[in-house]
């Protein structure tokens, strides 16, 4: 029986003495993988930008500025384009003061080849306005409006009421009075000042208006029907024209519209 246990004993020792020798190949790990195509080494970085990296610091990479696209500004103030007035990012202009309620956009003006001004590059100019304080008469009115082509001579009188109609034809408060776009209104029918007539302008008849300021002519350009609540043919202009409004017989939702330019 002693003996069985001394061999048993035998055994196991050498089992333990092999287990030692005995290489475990349990699972190989390998670091090596392929690096993406931004990667860069340890060193890499001295060498592009010539500066040591400083961990948890400032670097020469940390100050270069991406490109800014056209048109768009950068908190910066960095890149030529934000010194730049790009069309259609323009905000629209709007004149304060006597009541001035109506806005306008810039007007492009475009230069001339072979001008000094780089023929592609837009001029905006500020709509024009000219308030009516200082510009009545003794009689009350501000201006005289006369179409020869239709026998028309009317004084124009501060106002797009009833009364001012009465009188001749009214000024839209809300436009100038001189310069830029004036505009003014009148009955189409059933009263003693009537410009109904109007509606038979044709493209380059004329129209005149007189005030303390001078005397301007304009030549037609537009003559057309709108409805009642468009008041696009009011916003300001860049430019000197003169706006007509009277009904339309038998349609009360629209309106007659003429708009006239300055003839140089």
């Amino acid at each position: 029986m002693k003996h069985i246990r001394k061999i048993a004993g035998l055994m196991l020792s050498v089992a333990v003495v092999l287990s030692m020798t005995v290489p475990v190949f349990a699972a190989d790990y390998s670091f090596t993988t392929d690096a993406p195509w931004n990667y860069y080494g340890g060193t890499s970085y001295e060498d592009v930008y010539s500066s040591q990296y400083h961990y948890g610091g400032t670097n020469v990479v940390d100050y270069q500025e991406a490109v800014l696209l056209y048109g768009n500004s950068s908190t910066t103030q960095t890149g030529v384009m934000e010194h730049i007035s790009l069309p259609g990012l323009q905000r629209a202009v709007g004149i304060g003061g006597g009541g001035y309620g109506v806005t306008g956009n810039p007007i492009a003006v475009f230069p001339e080849v072979g001008s000094a001004v780089a023929p592609t590059v837009p001029i905006y100019q500020r709509p024009a306005y000219t308030s009516v304080e200082g510009m009545a008469y003794k009689d009350g009115s501000i201006g005289t409006v006369k179409i020869p082509s239709l026998g028309i001579n009317m004084k124009v009188w501060e106002g797009e009421t009833a009364d001012s109609m009465k009188k001749g034809l009214g000024h839209y408060t809300s436009t100038s009075a001189w310069d830029g776009n004036v505009a003014v209104c009148g009955h189409n029918r059933g009263a003693k000042y009537v410009i109904g007539s109007i509606k038979n302008l044709e493209p380059g008849d004329t129209i005149t208006y007189t005030t303390v300021c001078g005397i301007r002519t304009y030549a037609v350009e537009t003559v057309t029907v709108i409805s009642s609540t468009d008041w696009s043919y009011l916003q300001a202009t860049a430019d000197n024209r003169i706006t007509l409004t009277t009904c339309l017989a038998n349609h009360p939702e629209s309106r007659v519209c003429v708009q006239a330019v300055e003839v140089p």
